[in-house]
């Protein structure tokens, strides 16, 4: 045994002084070999931490307990609770394009690794079924995959077995959301969505998974396709939230 854990480190040494470990996001030498990142692009990171709206998760300012931001007060969602990990800044936004674009999946255990730093998923109800925002099959077949599904299946690798991406779908090839505003954006994804087995989500807790909450936009037209098929509570998953002051 100790042999060959021995022969394991030797292995990963050569490797590392081959291959030297970088930074996902920067590119720069790490000393991390798990494809972390480096310390500078970490301390950029910002948690979602309390307080946050206890409905739709938002960051909030101050250090008072959880408690509704003033949109949720009357709250106008479909779905019943929304948490992300992270607030959407530089390094988090590289990390995401390098995955949707470019193909690049080193950045994938850097968010499994930052997941596993947050509190936010103990607020999260246990999922009967875990269902990835779906690409249209036109968008799918240009990327190659679907962002959403992958982060997923690492993101919770022992409930894979509930991970289901031939529920809800996508039949609109909807325009990019990136530069609409929050009235283009409800108009681009009205109707958007279908649910191919409504017997399968009917009466089911479904945690509904994403990369981004930006206006909320998405979420909203899925949780509202998701519970017209009879769900009983869906519950909405992001790396990161868009913040007013990201720049």
């Amino acid at each position: 045994m100790l042999v060959k854990e021995y022969s394991q480190t030797i292995v990963r040494a050569c490797l590392d002084l081959l291959f030297p470990p970088a930074c996902p996001c920067c590119k720069k030498p790490t000393a991390d070999n798990n494809r972390f990142l480096c310390l500078e692009c970490y301390r950029q990171l910002r948690f979602i931490k309390i307080p946050y709206c206890s409905y739709c998760g938002k960051a909030l300012p101050g250090t008072r307990a959880n408690h509704l931001c003033k949109d949720c007060i009357k709250p106008f969602w479909t779905f019943d609770r929304a948490r992300s990990l992270l607030i959407y800044e530089k390094v988090i936004a590289r990390l995401i394009h390098n995955l949707k674009y470019s193909g690049d999946m080193t950045g994938i255990i850097t968010f499994c690794r930052l997941a596993r730093q947050s509190n936010v998923l103990h607020d999260l109800a246990t999922a009967d079924l875990i269902v990835p925002v779906p690409l249209h099959i036109k968008r799918l077949r240009q990327r190659g995959f679907n962002q959403a599904l992958i982060l997923a299946r690492n993101l919770f690798p022992t409930e894979r077995h509930i991970i289901r991406c031939d529920l809800l779908i996508r039949k609109r090839d909807t325009h990019s959301q990136t530069d609409l505003s929050g009235t283009s954006r409800r108009k681009n994804l009205k109707n958007a969505f279908i649910i191919e087995k409504p017997e399968e989500v009917n009466g089911r807790n479904i945690l509904l998974f994403d990369d981004v909450f930006t206006t909320g936009t998405t979420a909203q037209e899925c949780a509202k396709t998701l519970k017209r098929a009879g769900s009983n509570r869906v519950e909405v998953l992001t790396i990161c939230r868009a913040d007013k002051t990201f720049d």
